[in-house]
C-alpha cells in the first residue's frame, strides 16, 4: 500500500501568466504567496535515465478526472534503440522549465546522489542495488564520446564517474553477501554486462575482477545455495572478460576455493541422490575450469594439480546423469594438457575420462547413453580420427592415445563378448547405438594396432595371440568350436573398425594373417554341421563366417589401394589365396545335404552381393573357382544366379561412399545376430 501523501515546501518561482496578471491588475493587487504546497508521495524511486524512470511532480488544482485518466497512462515508453519519455513529467526544480536532455554534470550528480544513498543507508537500497548497477552499466557500456573510452579519469566525465560508482559500490558491499545476490540474477544482457562490470574493475587495486570472483566463492562456501545452475552461467560469462595474465595472487587464491568447491559439490552429489548436476551446471563448470587452466603460469600455483583432481572426480560423477557437449571435453582436456608440466599430470582429465568410459563398457558404474559416443569420439580425435567437421587437426591435444593405450585389452574384451549389446540396450533402449559404441572400439584398437606398421606382426602377437595358433580340424570339440566362433566375431568387429578408419589403417598384417585367417574359417565351416546343434552361438557361426570373408576380401583390396608399403598385386595374390583356402571347405560343407547347401547357398550369394555392392575388384576372378559352390544340387548354375554373376564382373575399384554405407549396413547386422543369439542363448544351449 501507498503511504498517505505528504507535504513538501517548494519555493515558487514567477512564470508567464504571473507576469499576465500583474499586466491586468496592477502590482498592488497582486497576492504571491511564500511557499506552494505540493502532494506527493513517499515512495522513494530511483533515477533511471536509461529506463526512462523519473517521478513526476503533481500540480494540484487540476481536474480530478484528469487526474484519475494522467495515473492510468504509462510514463514512459521503450523502444530498441532509444527511449521516448513523457515530457510533460520532467522539469527542472529551479525554472520549472521542461527537460528534454540531460548533460553529463547532471548525470554525475544523480549517480553521486545514488551512491551517498547507498553508502549512508544501504538497508534502505538494497531492494534497489541491481536496479542502479544495470543502469550504470548501461551508462558506461556505450561511450558517447571519444574521450569516454579512455581508462584515465576525466573530470565532468559521466562514465568515470559511473565506473566509480561501480566501484565504490561493489567494494562497500563486497563483505555482505552483494556477490553471491547478483551471480544469482536473471541478466536479460549477460555478456554486455559483465564485459561492463570487468573493465569497471580493471584498474581499480581495492577490487580488482579476480577479487569478485574469489569473494562470490567464499559466500557459495559458507552459504551453500539450493541450485548452482544461475550462478554457474553467470560466473562462466563473467571469467570470459577477466585477465588471464595478471592478478597471480588472486588467481592463486581462486584455485584453492574451487578445489574445495568442486570437492564440497561432488559431496553433495553422492549424500543427495535428487541433487544431480544438470546439463547447463556441466557446460558451466567446464567453461570456468577451461578458463582457469589457461591463467598464467598456471602449473606454478601451490594447489593447481589438486584443482585438478577434484575436478576430475566431479566430473566423472557428472557424466553419469548429464549430456556433455564433444567441445566442451575436448576444451577442458586440451587446457589441461598444456597448462602442467609433468607428463602425469598433463593427462590427468584424459585419463579420468577415458577409465570412467571403461568401467562404464564393463557396467560397473552408469553413464548417460549419450556420453558414451562421446568420450569415444574423444579418444578417436585424439588417435587422429575426423569426427566432426568444425573441428580443426591442431586446435585440440588431449593426449587421448596415450592415455587409452592400457585398455586396449579390455577393449577387446568388450568386442568379444556377445551379450555387451544386450546389457547396452537394457540401458539405452534402442538396437543400433550398441553396434555404434563397438564398431567405435573397434576402430580405436585397429588405429592403435596399425600404429606399429603394417607389417610388423609383433603388435597381433601382442594383442591376438590366438591368431597363430588355429585350431587343428581333427580335434574339433564344442569348447573349440565356441572359441573359434567368438575369435571370427573379433575378427570381424575388428576388420569393421580398420574399414571405418580415415585414416589408412592396417592392424593385421596382410601376408602375415591371411593364411591364419582362411584357417579359422576352414574349421567352423569344417565343424559346422556337427556343432551346429549344440547351441544357439553355434547355430550364428555360418553367418559370422561368411562375413568375416567379405570383411577380409573389402580389407585387402583396400589396402592395395590406400597402403604403398602393400603393392596391389601382392593384395590381389592373397585374396585369391585365402579363397582358394576357403572353397574347399564351403564345397565340403555342401556336400552334408540339400537343406545344409541352400543354407549355404543363400549365404554365399549374400557374399556376392556385398562384393558387388562394395565394387570388388576380383569378383569376376573368382567366379569360375565359386561355380561349383553355385551348381551344388543343379546341373548347371541357376538363371537368378547367373544374371548376379554376369552384373558382377569388370566393376571398377573401392570408392568410398558405397563402402561406407555398406559398412553401415554389416555393422547393424552383426550386431543383431549378436543381440538375437544373447537373448535366445540362455534357452536353446543343449
Amino acid at each position: 500500500m501507498k503511504a498517505p501523501p505528504a507535504k513538501i515546501e517548494m519555493e515558487l518561482l514567477p512564470s508567464s501568466d504571473d507576469e499576465e496578471l500583474e499586466s491586468d491588475c496592477g502590482a498592488d493587487k497582486l497576492y504571491r504567496p511564500d511557499t506552494l504546497t505540493v502532494s506527493c508521495s513517499q515512495s522513494i524511486s530511483v533515477v533511471d535515465i536509461n529506463e526512462g524512470k523519473l517521478e513526476a511532480i503533481e500540480e494540484e488544482g487540476v481536474n480530478d478526472n484528469k487526474k484519475q485518466s494522467d495515473r492510468t497512462k504509462r510514463r514512459f515508453r521503450k523502444t530498441t534503440n532509444h527511449v521516448i519519455m513523457d515530457k510533460r513529467g520532467y522539469r527542472c526544480g529551479y525554472c520549472n522549465e521542461l527537460l528534454g536532455n540531460f548533460d553529463e554534470e547532471t548525470l554525475s550528480l544523480c549517480m553521486i546522489a545514488l551512491e551517498t544513498f547507498v553508502h549512508r543507508e544501504p538497508a534502505m537500497a538494497a531492494p534497489l542495488l541491481f536496479r542502479i548497477i544495470k543502469s550504470v552499466t548501461r551508462l558506461i557500456e556505450k561511450p558517447i564520446y571519444p574521450w569516454h573510452d579512455t581508462s584515465m579519469f576525466v573530470p565532468g566525465n559521466c562514465r568515470s564517474v559511473a565506473k566509480q560508482l561501480i566501484r565504490v559500490l561493489l567494494h562497500q558491499l563486497s563483505s555482505s553477501g552483494i556477490f553471491l545476490q547478483l551471480f544469482d540474477t536473471n541478466i536479460e544482457r549477460v555478456n554486455q554486462f559483465w564485459s561492463t562490470i570487468s573493465f569497471a574493475l580493471a584498474d581499480f587495486p581495492e577490487l580488482n575482477p579476480v577479487s569478485v570472483i574469489q569473494y562470490l566463492l567464499e559466500d557459495i562456501l559458507e552459504d551453500w545455495p539450493n541450485r548452482l545452475s544461475r550462478i554457474l552461467f553467470n560466473l562462466s560469462a563473467y571469467m570470459e572478460y577477466v585477465s588471464a595474465d595478471a592478478y597471480f595472487s588472486q588467481w592463486s587464491t581462486v584455485t584453492n576455493l574451487l578445489d574445495s568447491f568442486f570437492r564440497q559439490y561432488l559431496s553433495k552429489i553422492q549424500v543427495q541422490s535428487d541433487r544431480n548436476p544438470i546439463r547447463t551446471e556441466l557446460k558451466n563448470c567446464i567453461g570456468i575450469m577451461v578458463t582457469v587452466l589457461r591463467v598464467h603460469n598456471f602449473s606454478t600455483f601451490k594447489n593447481s594439480v589438486s584443482l585438478v583432481e577434484g575436478f576430475s572426480k566431479w566430473l566423472t560423477e557428472a557424466l553419469h546423469e548429464c549430456k556433455a557437449d564433444l567441445l566442451d571435453l575436448l576444451a577442458v582436456c586440451t587446457a589441461c594438457n598444456r597448462a602442467l608440466l609433468r607428463d602425469r599430470d598433463k593427462q590427468f582429465l584424459t585419463k579420468a575420462i577415458v577409465s570412467e568410459l571403461v568401467q562404464a563398457l564393463k557396467f560397473k558404474c552408469d553413464m548417460n547413453e549419450h556420453n558414451y559416443m562421446i568420450i569415444i569420439n574423444l579418444i578417436l580425435q585424439g588417435i587422429g580420427e575426423d569426427v566432426l567437421e568444425e573441428i580443426v587437426d591442431d586446435q585440440y591435444n588431449t593426449a587421448a592415445c596415450d592415455a587409452v593405450r592400457p585398455y586396449i585389452f579390455d577393449f577387446i574384451d568388450f568386442m568379444s563378448d556377445l551379450h555387451v549389446l544386450t546389457e547396452i540396450k537394457k540401458i539405452t533402449n534402442s538396437d543400433s547405438i550398441g553396434g555404434d559404441i563397438k564398431s567405435s572400439i573397434a576402430q580405436i584398437v585397429a588405429v592403435e594396432m596399425s600404429r606399429s606398421g603394417a607389417r610388423d606382426s609383433r603388435t597381433v602377437n601382442r594383442y591376438l595371440p590366438w591368431l597363430m595358433l588355429p585350431p587343428s580340424v581333427t580335434q574339433s570339440t564344442p569348447s573349440a568350436f565356441a572359441d573359434a566362433v567368438t575369435n571370427v566375431r573379433l575378427l570381424s568387429w575388428l576388420l569393421l573398425g580398420a574399414l571405418q578408419a580415415n585414416q589408412p589403417c592396417q592392424p593385421l598384417p596382410i601376408s602375415y594373417c591371411s593364411q591364419y585367417m582362411a584357417d579359422y574359417i576352414h574349421f567352423v565351416l569344417a565343424g559346422f554341421a556337427d556343432q551346429s546343434k549344440e547351441s544357439v552361438v553355434h547355430m550364428s557361426a555360418l553367418f559370422h563366417a561368411f562375413h568375416l570373408c567379405q570383411l577380409w576380401t573389402v580389407y585387402c583390396e583396400r589396402a592395395a589401394l590406400t597402403i604403398s608399403d602393400e603393392p596391389q598385386f601382392s593384395s590381389l595374390a592373397n585374396i585369391l589365396d585365402f579363397w582358394a583356402r576357403v572353397t574347399p571347405a564351403i564345397l565340403q560343407l555342401l556336400s552334408h545335404s540339400k537343406v545344409l547347401a541352400d543354407m549355404v547357398n543363400l549365404h554365399f550369394l549374400n557374399t556376392m552381393q556385398a562384393l558387388r555392392q562394395c565394387n570388388s575388384a576380383v569378383l569376376g576372378q573368382l567366379g569360375a573357382m565359386w561355380q561349383p559352390i553355385l551348381t551344388a544340387y543343379h546341373a548347371q548354375i541357376p538363371t537368378k544366379l547367373r544374371l548376379k554373376l554376369d552384373s558382377c564382373e569388370n566393376q571398377p575399384s573401392l570408392i568410398s561412399e558405397p563402402l561406407q554405407q555398406w559398412l553401415k549396413g554389416v555393422r547393424y547386422k552383426i550386431s543383431q545376430i549378436e543381440l538375437q543369439t544373447s537373448a535366445a542363448s540362455p534357452f536353446y544351449n543343449v
